[in-house]
């Protein structure tokens, strides 16, 4: 672990040991997102790229439905928090629910799927939730995708999500795999020179299955599952694959991994998460994903 930049915290997982203030951390993203709405370079995804967000956001889906009740006298509300090029918010839309997102900027929605903009909440996320509160909204599905280890107090934003759930619903929360036992690995048999994963000021947290499930329990969560993804970082330990340490390889080493996860989703979307399961209890897989309930 890179003891200089971060510390164990009380739930287990790691944080920055020097945090950004607020104010700076909002100056960052403010500046971020005015580039990135600016800039005049556009992601064209391949048609294999565009079939594994849709596989992906249908894994959530069907995994979502073994643990939460939908409503049977109105449409199932969905709500997007950060929802970043809008793969999922177009999906749970198309399955039939009545869907919202929040995120700081309708850039990535716009630019990759423009015909749900319309559902988007542009703002300061911790402002939208609040007001959300305030009118007393409530979600069946939450989904939490790749924002939790950019906030300041991860704990905070997770006690207030419960205010949003309805009874019978879950909160599905994902974030990188970090300080994993691939990782360690990876760094002891010197396959790579420095913990690359430890990006300040963008990622202030660092989850493994323990520290995320600690504090979900802690902030009122019960933990029902836990899955995984790819496990990528496996490339990291042969040297023709090695990402790291030649970053030209990068894009080849994702497309196996899009070509991989559409084969293992055509064969069986079910198979496919009960294979993330056992990957998240090795303690593998490049992402982590919880599906909490609120604690009765």
């Amino acid at each position: 672990m890179d003891s200089k930049k971060t510390v164990r915290t009380k739930f287990g997982y790691f944080e920055l040991a020097s945090k950004p203030n607020a104010s700076d951390l909002q100056i960052y993203y403010a500046e971020k997102y005015f580039q990135e709405a600016q800039g005049s370079y556009e992601i064209n995804y391949t048609q294999a790229e565009k079939e594994y967000f849709y596989n992906k956001a249908m894994q959530k889906h069907l995994w979502a439905l073994s643990e939460i009740k939908c409503p049977t006298d109105r449409k199932p509300r969905f709500l997007d928090v950060g929802a970043g090029e809008g793969w999922a918010l177009s999906y749970f839309n198309q399955a039939g629910w009545d869907c919202k997102g929040l995120d700081y900027s309708s850039h990535g929605c716009s630019s990759q799927n423009n015909d749900i903009s319309s559902l988007l909440v542009i703002g300061d996320i911790y402002e939208k939730i609040s007001e959300m509160l305030q009118d007393g909204i409530k979600f069946d599905l939450i989904l939490l995708d790749n924002l939790l280890e950019h906030v300041l107090d991860p704990y905070d934003l997770l006690k207030k999500l419960l205010g949003l759930v309805s009874d019978v619903g879950g909160l599905i929360v994902e974030v990188p795999n970090d300080f994993s036992i691939i990782q360690e690995h990876l760094l002891q048999h010197e396959h790579i020179s420095t913990p690359f994963w430890v990006a300040a000021p963008d990622h202030i947290s660092y989850f493994n299955k323990d520290g995320l499930s600690e504090l979900a329990v802690c902030a009122g969560w019960n933990v029902k599952d836990v899955i995984s993804d790819y496990p990528i970082d496996f490339c990291l330990s042969n040297p023709l694959t090695n990402y790291v340490r030649n970053p030209a390889l990068g894009k080849q080493c994702h497309n196996s991994r899009v070509e991989m996860e559409n084969l293992l989703h055509k064969i069986s979307p079910q198979k496919t998460i009960d294979l993330y399961r056992s990957l998240a209890n090795l303690g593998l897989g490049r992402e982590l994903l919880a599906l909490l309930t609120p604690k009765s």
